[in-house]
């Protein structure tokens, strides 16, 4: 019995020691303090699976995600409080409710998004996959300098069809009104 005692505390000292981070997981320098660079935006992110590829697959895709938020993201959110105090002084009793919803949309077309970094661990039978994406500012403003002068036409196209749109339906007006009059 004192065996199997030592034995037990001699693994949880084992696995404390081994145990780095939050939950046990050591994490890359990288993910925790991604790298700064004024020519570069970075998404750092982590994923598991029983699949590897599919650890590497779900990690990426969460940095890209994380990258695409540093250009633009439209957030919504919604606080409510309610505090209400039953009964008389001594005998009375606080019933407090706090909600708070949020909501981060993200539509961001990624030019040059690539790997910076990767690793890979396996815990027990899942894969904890860590992933540093990278995207070229570059790039990146002169696809959005591109994305708004196409804007700018597709907009005045519209217009101007709309505008057409307009002028035939005032002609038609104006056919009918001499209809009526019998011109």
């Amino acid at each position: 019995m004192k065996k199997v005692m030592l034995g037990l505390m001699v693994l949880f000292l084992v696995v404390g020691c081994a145990s780095k981070g939050k939950g046990g997981i050591s994490a890359p320098e990288w993910y925790l303090n991604p790298p700064q660079d004024p020519n570069y935006l970075f998404g750092a992110a982590t994923s598991t699976s029983r699949d590897l590829q599919i650890s590497l697959d779900k990690a990426k895709q969460d940095a890209r995600l994380y990258v695409a938020e540093q250009i633009e993201s439209h957030i919504q959110g919604l606080i409510k409080k309610f505090d209400e105090e039953v009964g008389r002084t001594e005998d009375s009793e606080l019933l407090q409710q706090y909600t708070k919803v949020s909501k981060n949309v993200v539509d961001q077309t990624l030019i040059g998004s690539r790997v910076n970094k990767s690793k890979v661990k396996k815990e027990g039978e899942m894969y904890r996959a860590f992933v540093l994406m990278e995207v070229p500012l570059g790039k990146a403003r002169e696809d959005l300098l591109r994305q708004l002068k196409g804007n700018d036409h597709l907009y005045t196209r519209f217009r101007a069809s709309q505008s057409f749109k307009d002028l035939d339906e005032e002609i038609e007006k104006l056919r009918e009104f001499k209809k009526e009059q019998g011109y």
